[in-house]
């Protein structure tokens, strides 16, 4: 069965125009008539990062860009029509290695076409001119990670003239660069197919070359990148990936984990069919037994060109099922959540066991409005975070101390696994610290820096809450001093909060002890102002979590006896 009348068969079970539902639950969608032309041939289309730029090339068509440089003079302007199309019909059977009669018909017409999203659908078509178009065969291969540049098939000179390889056009506000060429070490192409694609990381190129070294055919070999514009000697990816017959078209999933590629060995539905294989153990020339992907994506007609887009879970790639070449997707998985999954323990940080029955709450960083997600009764958690914005995040539960963490995640990124964090939650009990932000006094004083008050006020609204609560404010500073100034400092610093706590805020002073250690406690040995820095600090720990059952006069008694 040819590749038109299976697409014909799909189209009368779901009756919706370039759909169908297929084996294995593929729908092959060809895309709209912006992009694919009856009776030309739309090739390599690659895709943005996000998803929502398609870049593709249109073969043999009657509108190109006709710019042709040679001597720093172009062609197009200068010489008559057919006199151009004269030099063009030499130019292109030169490169062909035969008789091109028909130049702008010829497959050696190639420009570059960009189309922009509009949801899911590319319905906004551009032709952007000279120099990312010329008279000669244009074509990207593959857009770098930060978007900002193409890379191109061939490189130019800007006074005329082509030449094997590959070329870097970067965006300059709404226009092209002129291509810069990008240097391969060592790099030799005795055939004419071509095909490069990019790590997400931008660090390593796979390429379709046909060299003594290789298998046969076209071979797929790797790249890494040694400069801006520099990139090592091309390596085989091995016998798995390599046979004696074509390898093309490679595509990097982003992850790094996954080549697709076609090829037209036995074993598939006919002519080029796409193939996918696994890297093994992080080898780049150690990869899983290529396999074939099953009808409807693959048939009797040339399959090729794949590019997987893991946001929308679509793979794109040409075929010639309707005759010339045309651009088709298939969603092989779900589109990729706007969200990410966070999980992970609720752990006492003494002992590291669970705590069950904890309140988990979320809020917008800094505003302090949180509002409960979830109730986690085993000491799990699991919850969705949209990208884009930062979150505070905590574990709450009567009689335990939270300690926040914040987290963010970038809209534009793409994160390919569940992120795990760990919360929090410490029992109120005698020796625990309570986390403060940094306490700042003026320098070698005990003036409290009117920065430090917001750290102060959440200490106080937490006493106020937990009126139970008895606390010991130890007041700590670096060795660079006398150390009984350096006591005396400490001393006056814890004094200074307590007096803020009570005069300001309204704690009562008996739930409120102070101590000054001066140099004596060092959390690191001062051997930087950094580490002097950190060693200037206050910290506060529960005294006591006294019975709400017994009056106030009963609990000056135990604060009183347990300290004598």
């Amino acid at each position: 069965m040819n590749g038109s009348r299976l697409l014909w068969l799909c189209c009368l079970l779901f009756l919706h125009l370039s759909h169908g539902l297929c084996q294995d639950g593929y729908v092959i969608e060809k895309l709209n008539d912006q992009i694919n032309t009856s009776g030309y041939d739309e090739i390599r289309p690659v895709l943005s990062r996000e998803g929502n730029v398609l870049t593709f090339t249109r073969c043999g068509y009657s509108t190109y860009d006709r710019t042709l440089i040679e001597e720093k003079v172009d062609l197009s302007k200068k010489l008559s029509k057919r006199a151009y199309r004269k030099r063009l019909k030499n130019i292109y059977s030169t490169i062909a290695g035969y008789q091109v009669n028909n130049p702008e018909s010829s497959a050696f017409n190639q420009d570059i076409w960009i189309a922009y999203a509009n949801g899911e659908d590319f319905s906004t078509v551009t032709h952007p001119g000279y120099p990312l178009n010329n008279a000669l065969p244009n074509s990207v291969c593959a857009i770098t990670p930060d978007d900002r540049a193409m890379i191109v098939i061939n490189q130019f000179n800007v006074d005329g003239g082509m030449g094997k390889g590959y070329s870097m056009a970067y965006k300059e506000g709404s226009d092209w660069s002129f291509p810069y060429p990008m240097f391969i070490s060592n790099y030799t192409n005795a055939g004419t197919d071509v095909g490069l694609t990019m790590s997400s990381d931008g660090n390593v190129i796979i390429m379709t070359l046909k060299k003594k070294d290789g298998n046969g055919d076209n071979d797929l070999f790797m790249s890494m990148r040694t400069g801006d514009f520099s990139w090592s000697d091309p390596v085989n990816l091995g016998a798995n990936i390599n046979t004696e017959y074509r390898e093309t078209t490679p595509f990097l999933t982003i992850d790094k984990s996954t080549l697709y590629f076609s090829s037209n060995r036995p074993g598939g539905h006919g002519g080029n069919d796409i193939y996918y294989a696994k890297r093994i153990n992080g080898s780049w020339t150690n990869w899983s037994t290529p396999q074939v992907l099953e009808s409807p994506i693959n048939g009797e007609a040339d399959d090729s060109q794949p590019v997987f887009d893991i946001k929308s879970g679509y793979l794109y790639f040409t075929s010639k099922r309707d005759g010339s070449s045309d651009i088709f997707r298939a969603r092989l998985e779900d589109p990729l959540k706007e969200t990410v999954t966070v999980k992970g323990k609720i752990l006492n940080p003494k002992n590291e066991k669970l705590i069950e029955d904890v309140k988990i709450m979320k809020a917008y960083a800094n505003t302090e409005n949180y509002e409960e997600i979830k109730m986690s009764k085993d000491g799990f958690y699991s919850l969705e975070l949209a990208k884009g914005s930062k979150y505070d995040i905590k574990a709450v539960k009567a009689g335990h101390i939270s300690q926040k963490a914040s987290i963010a995640f970038k809209k534009d990124y793409i994160y390919l696994k569940d992120y795990t964090l760990d919360l929090s939650l410490e029992p109120m009990e005698k020796g625990t610290k309570i986390n403060l932000k940094p306490i700042y006094f003026e320098q070698s004083k005990a003036t409290i820096l009117p920065t430090s008050f917001s750290a102060l006020n959440e200490l106080a609204q937490f006493l106020k809450k937990n009126k139970n609560m008895y606390i010991t404010i130890e007041g700590h500073t670096d060795n660079n001093g006398k150390e009984d100034e350096l006591l005396s400092l400490s001393e006056k610093r814890a004094e200074a909060i307590k007096e803020y706590l009570v005069y300001k805020k309204r704690i009562k002073p008996v739930r409120l002890s102070t101590a000054g250690y001066g140099s004596a406690k060092p959390v690191n040995d001062n051997s930087s102002d950094e580490m002097r820095a950190v060693n200037r600090r206050v910290e506060v720990y529960i005294d006591e979590v006294a019975s709400m059952f017994i009056n106030s006069s009963e609990v000056k008694e135990v604060i009183s006896t347990q300290k004598n």
